[in-house]
């Protein structure tokens, strides 16, 4: 017998997000969704670079896998900083094509997790990955523009006061009407903070909206705006849960993955003796690959001394270990982006359910809808059947009948 479906429809249903985390499914997408990300990245990258509009290196992307949390984090922060921070028009364009592939990337990816996501917390079923990557494509438009609502409201207050602000360079006139209309500036600015806070606290509610009722980018950010504002206190309580039990989720697998490397290096090392050592030594010289958070400094003997590989087979093994700890890592992230993509799911079903008062197992099927489209086609084909049959009856057995 399978195993029984506990839901308890309180706060304690954000912990089956570690589980439904581990769908071999979901962690597919996941997966493919980072290594599609960090190639068009690259690509895109590389590709402005060689153009002369952007001065940056691809290698960044590739840094911020294979670097240690502690090292990755301030790299992530510098190149985001020199990058935005003197943003001309051709970094602009680069930023935005950028953006936009990921977007689609991640709409197609974040909206078949979240379909997958929601067909088993709802329905207790496990969803086929060809439907969910079906259902995302009818509405990546959806999964796309949702998140850009709130963005396109602020640029569109910004702009207004822009304008405003343009109006001001005329003489005169132009000091006296920003003067009488500066009010107008500060009802912009206030609905700037509206729209762009409560977007950016509801975005997590998009995704899922779309997946579990089938709707549009509309009732996606007008249900985020809602339950924010609605359930303040349930909805900070509940992404308070669910970023303490994210953290201690992923310190947990990113643990598991560092010992596991770890004792593969030492095991193998052991029987390979010298030669493994070399090669420990000069990967960590590079960067420390194999960190994950829980390892210590490197040594200085380590930094200082000079190593290099004299033969080509232990450059191929260096390598290929290189590539076995990227894909590993990137594992340990697709778990997080699972993870965050299931428990944003389940927090969705809770506030509807306290909101509008939607049982949980409530959830958006094509299938109901195919057919109840099927039974409203067979009553209007019997009912034109029927009209037929008395057009050709006879006038006494069409009184008869």
């Amino acid at each position: 017998m399978g195993e029984a479906k506990t839901v308890r429809n309180d706060w304690r249903d954000i912990f089956r997000a570690f589980k439904m985390a581990f769908d071999p499914k979901k962690m597919f997408l996941g997966y493919a969704g980072l290594l599609i990300s960090l190639a068009w990245c690259t690509v895109v990258v590389t590709f402005f670079s060689a153009l002369k509009m952007i001065d940056a290196t691809p290698a960044i992307f590739t840094k911020l896998v294979l670097y240690s949390v502690k090292e990755s984090i301030p790299v992530m922060v510098k190149s985001l900083s020199s990058a935005i921070m003197p943003l001309d028009f051709a970094e602009f364009f680069v930023f935005g094509v950028l953006i936009f592939g990921l977007l689609m990337i991640w709409s197609l990816v974040g909206g078949a997790i979240t379909r997958i996501a929601a067909l088993d917390y709802a329905k207790d079923e496990s969803g086929r990955l060809s439907d969910a990557l079906k259902f995302a494509r009818k509405k990546i438009w959806s999964y796309f523009w949702s998140p850009l609502v709130p963005v396109i409201g602020v640029f569109f207050f910004a702009l207004c006061n822009v304008a405003g602000g343009l109006i001001g360079r005329i003489p005169v006139i132009g000091e006296v009407v920003v003067a009488l209309g500066f009010p107008f500036a500060l009802i912009s600015g206030f609905f700037m903070v509206f729209i762009g806070v409560i977007g950016a606290l509801g975005l997590c509610f998009m995704f899922p909206t779309i997946s579990a009722e089938g709707s549009d980018a509309f009732d996606a950010m007008s249900r985020a705006y809602s339950y924010v504002l609605s359930r303040p206190k349930q909805f900070l309580i509940y992404c308070m849960i669910n970023v303490l039990y994210g953290i201690a989720c992923f310190f947990v697998i990113a643990f598991v993955a560092w010992f596991m490397i770890r004792l593969s290096f030492f095991t193998v090392g052991a029987g390979m003796g010298q030669k493994f050592s070399l090669i420990q030594s000069l990967l960590s010289q590079k960067c420390n690959i194999a960190c994950l958070g829980f390892c210590s400094a490197t040594s200085p003997a380590a930094e200082t001394a000079a190593v290099s590989l004299d033969r080509w087979s232990l450059k191929f093994l260096a390598g290929m270990l290189v590539v076995y700890i990227f894909l590993i890592k990137m594992a340990v992230w697709s778990f997080l982006t699972t993870y965050m993509f299931s428990a944003k799911t389940i927090v969705y079903f809770l506030l509807r359910k306290e909101i509008d008062s939607t049982d949980v197992s409530d959830v958006y099927l094509e299938e109901d809808v195919q057919k109840t489209a099927g039974i409203s086609e067979k009553k209007e084909e019997i009912a034109y059947s029927r009209e037929d049959t008395k057009e050709n009856l006879p006038p006494d057995k069409e009184r008869k009948s």
